[in-house]
C-alpha cells in the first residue's frame, strides 16, 4: 500500500518542485505567515534579502527574529494583522526594511489574505518590491501582483496537500495558469538541450502561439529568426543567470533566465520569465524625443547668446564709421558751396567708411541668419577664416595678437556651416577671454588647422597663452551651468553645446591645459571624399 502511494505522489512531488523552481525564479521576494504571524514559508529572493541561505531557514521565524529593527517589525505585524481581521489585501503599502546585508531600503509591498478551499482566512501573503532607486512602472506593479495572485494559489494548494495533496495541486496548477494567461507574462521551462517542457502566460498569446503548443519544440528552431532569443538561451544553458530584453514587431520584453540544477549540481536546463515591458520602451522614446527637443532649445540658446555678444562689438564698429562718415558730409557740403572739388585723399576715405560699412553689414546678416542643421559640404579652411573675421569685426580679437595657419589643400567636411561656426565662435572667444588677466607674456591666440589622414579627420586646434586651468576645474568645464568666468560674462552652457555639436556630426572634442600655461581645444571632424 505504502508502495503505492509512493508511487502516486511522486509526479506530485515533482510537479510541486517544478512550481516551487518557478517561484524562486521569480526575482521579487514573496513570503506567507500563519495566522500566529510566524513565517509558514518564503521564495529564495525573499530568504537572500532577510539573509537567510535557503527559504527553509525562514519557516517558523517571526520578525523580531529576522534582522530587521524593532519598530519596523512592529509596522510589519500591525499590516499582516489588518489584512488578517479585515480579510482585504492591503495593495502599494511602502514600508521600510534593513535586510542582512544592514543597508537600509524602501519596499513597496503587497499584502493579501490566504483562505483554505472552505473560504476560510488561515495566514497573509505578501510581495516586496524594492523601491529605493525609482518607482516601478505601473504595468510592473501589475505584474507583480498578478504574479503575486498566482503564487497564492500555488500557496495555498500546499498547505491543503496534507488532505487532498493531488488535488489541491492540480487545483493550484490550473489556478496559476489562468492568471497567468490572463497577465501580459510568459514563464516556460528548457530542458539541456533547449527544448520547451512548460510554457504559458498571455504574453504567448500576444505572439499567436496557444499555452503547451510549443511543448516538446526546440526553442532554437521555433525562434531561430530572432537571434536573441537564441543567444540568450545558450547563455542560460550554460549556467548564467542573467536579465535580458527581446522584440518583436509591435512588443518588447523583458527576459530573465535562471539555469537549474538537480541534486547533484548537473545543469538540467532553464527557466525564462518574459515581462512585456512595450508601454515602458514607448515611455522611453517618447522621453528621448523630449531630450532631443531640449537639447536644441539649448543649442539655440547658446548660439543667441553667442550672437548677441558679436552683434554688439559689430555695432560699435558701426559707429566710429558713422562718425567718420558725418565728418566727411560735412567737409563735401562746404566744398559744394565753395564750388571747389574734393581732395582726392578725402575721397580715399569715403571709399574706406563705405567699403567697411558693407562689410560690417554683411557680418550681421551672417550672425542673423538663422542656423541650418542640414549638413553641407564646406571647406573647414574657409570656414575659419570667415569665423576669424566675424570676431575681428565685432572687436573680440581686436586687441589680442591672433595667428592662424592651414594646408595648402582643402579640408573637405560634411557639417552645417552655422553649427561649426558656433563651434569656432565659442572656442576663439574662450581663448580671448583666457588671456585678459595675463601679464609679462604676449596675449595670444593661435588657430591651427591640419588633417589626420590615418584617422580620416580635419583638425582645428585653439591655442591661447591664458591663465590655464587646474585639474579639478578641467574636469567639470563640460557639465551644463559650470562656468569660469564672472557673473554676466558666461552661460555655462558653451562647452556642453560645442561638444554636443561635433557629437552629432561624427566628431569629438579634446582640452589640454595647465595653470598659468595656457589650454588648447581640438576638435576633429570627419573627412569628406574629395570631390571628383
Amino acid at each position: 500500500m505504502r508502495g503505492r502511494e509512493v508511487v502516486v505522489q511522486a509526479p506530485v512531488r515533482q510537479e510541486a518542485e517544478l512550481f516551487r523552481r518557478l517561484l524562486d525564479a521569480l526575482p521579487y521576494p514573496i513570503f506567507w505567515k500563519g495566522r500566529d504571524l510566524r513565517y509558514l514559508g518564503c521564495n529564495a529572493a525573499f530568504a537572500r534579502v532577510a539573509g537567510r541561505a535557503h527559504p527553509d531557514e525562514v519557516v517558523g521565524l517571526s520578525d523580531y527574529e529576522l534582522p530587521w529593527r524593532k519598530e519596523d517589525s512592529d509596522f510589519y505585524r500591525a499590516c499582516d494583522r489588518q489584512v488578517l481581521e479585515s480579510g482585504v489585501p492591503l495593495s502599494d503599502c511602502e514600508e521600510p526594511i534593513r535586510g542582512g546585508d544592514g543597508r537600509p531600503r524602501w519596499t513597496q509591498t503587497s499584502k493579501v489574505p490566504l483562505r483554505d478551499e472552505h473560504g476560510a482566512l488561515f495566514g497573509v501573503l505578501g510581495i516586496l518590491i524594492d523601491v529605493t532607486a525609482r518607482r516601478e512602472a505601473q504595468e510592473q506593479l501589475q505584474v507583480a501582483l498578478a504574479a503575486g495572485d498566482a503564487a497564492n494559489r500555488l500557496l495555498k494548494a500546499q498547505v491543503a496537500e496534507r488532505e487532498a495533496m493531488q488535488r489541491a495541486l492540480a487545483t493550484s496548477e490550473m489556478r496559476l495558469r489562468t492568471a497567468v494567461r490572463g497577465a501580459q507574462l510568459a514563464i516556460w521551462a528548457l530542458d539541456a538541450a533547449g527544448t520547451f517542457t512548460f510554457m504559458d502566460g498571455g504574453a504567448f498569446g500576444a505572439l499567436g502561439l496557444e499555452p503547451g503548443f510549443l511543448a516538446g519544440q526546440s526553442i532554437f528552431e521555433v525562434f531561430g529568426e530572432h537571434p536573441d532569443i537564441p543567444e540568450q538561451v545558450r547563455r542560460a544553458l550554460a549556467g548564467e543567470s542573467f536579465t535580458g530584453y527581446v522584440s518583436f514587431p509591435g512588443f518588447h520584453y523583458e527576459t530573465r533566465y535562471t539555469p537549474v540544477y538537480d541534486e547533484a549540481g548537473t545543469l538540467t536546463g532553464a527557466i525564462g520569465l518574459a515581462l512585456d515591458v512595450t508601454e515602458r520602451v514607448h515611455y522611453h522614446e517618447l522621453l528621448e524625443r523630449e531630450l532631443e527637443r531640449t537639447r536644441a532649445q539649448l543649442l539655440q540658446v547658446e548660439r543667441l547668446a553667442t550672437l548677441g555678444t558679436l552683434a554688439a562689438g559689430v555695432g560699435h564698429e558701426l559707429r566710429n564709421i558713422s562718425t567718420v562718415l558725418n565728418s566727411l558730409r560735412t567737409y563735401f557740403t562746404e566744398c559744394a558751396q565753395r564750388g571747389v572739388p574734393p581732395e582726392p585723399a578725402e575721397l580715399e576715405e569715403l571709399g574706406w567708411a563705405c567699403e567697411h560699412v558693407a562689410t560690417h553689414g554683411r557680418h550681421l546678416m551672417d550672425l542673423g541668419r538663422p542656423g541650418r542643421a542640414a549638413p553641407e559640404r564646406v571647406d573647414l579652411r574657409e570656414l575659419v577664416s570667415g569665423t576669424l573675421a566675424m570676431l575681428r569685426t565685432a572687436g573680440i580679437t581686436k586687441h589680442l595678437q591672433v595667428s592662424s595657419s592651414a594646408p595648402d589643400a582643402p579640408l573637405w567636411v560634411e557639417t552645417s556651416r552655422t553649427r561649426v561656426e558656433q563651434v569656432l565662435l565659442n572656442l576663439v572667444s574662450n581663448a580671448a577671454d583666457a588671456v585678459e588677466a595675463v601679464h609679462g607674456r604676449p596675449a595670444e591666440v593661435r588657430v591651427r588647422l591640419f588633417e589626420d589622414s590615418a584617422a580620416g579627420f580635419a583638425c582645428c586646434r585653439v591655442e591661447d597663452t591664458g591663465v590655464g586651468m587646474a585639474p579639478d576645474t578641467l574636469a567639470s568645464i563640460f557639465e551644463p551651468w559650470f562656468t569660469t568666468k564672472p557673473p554676466g560674462r558666461g552661460t555655462g552652457l558653451g562647452l556642453p553645446v560645442v561638444r554636443t555639436i561635433l557629437q552629432e556630426y561624427g566628431g569629438d572634442l579634446a582640452v589640454e591645459s595647465q595653470p598659468g600655461e595656457g589650454s588648447a581645444f581640438t576638435f576633429r571632424l570627419p573627412l569628406a571624399l574629395r570631390p571628383s
